[in-house]
């Protein structure tokens, strides 16, 4: 996990006419984002560092001013880029507790011994968090108790209740 990069966000369209970027972050609560001074941009699966020259809030969201990024044009060739930081920047996780770029790429079989995939990615739907796996059939299961029955990052495999659609 050496020099494993998390993405948090990702920056959006231009702000303005000064090399300011929207920002859609992906830390919970969004203003995490600006816990981590260390950040780096994913350039054509290369990641860059780069330094964060100002912030300020923007509705509900933020925009933000980036080194060496001082007018519209510059700005906007980095919209959709990727920002991450390094794994180890992250605090360490309860026994449960997990974070999605852990569960990703992991095996899911239910109670019954069916595989349904590896873990593709996650996302939020106000209520619960779903688990989207890819395999013979592509999974929506949601991330709660009463379905994942267990996780084992050592065996790199969840466990489900589950009835394959």
């Amino acid at each position: 996990m050496l020099d494993q990069k998390i993405v948090i966000a990702r920056l959006g369209a231009a702000y303005g006419v000064k090399g300011w970027l929207h920002l859609i972050s992906f830390t919970d609560p969004v203003e995490n984002v600006f816990a981590y001074p260390n950040w780096f941009l994913r350039k054509k699966n290369q990641w860059e560092a780069i330094q964060i020259e100002s912030y300020k809030a923007h509705g509900n969201s933020f925009v933000v001013k980036l080194a060496n990024c001082d007018d519209r044009d510059i700005a906007a060739l980095l919209k959709g880029v990727e920002i991450g930081i390094d794994r180890s920047e992250l605090p360490e996780t309860s026994n449960d507790e997990y974070y999605w770029s852990d569960l990703i790429g992991l095996s899911v079989i239910t109670t019954a011994g069916e595989t349904l995939g590896i873990v593709d990615y996650l996302f939020e739907t106000g209520s619960n968090d779903i688990i989207v796996t890819k395999g013979k059939k592509q999974q929506f299961i949601p991330y709660i108790d009463d379905v994942i029955k267990s996780i084992d990052l050592e065996k790199q495999e969840i466990v489900v209740e589950w009835e394959p659609i």
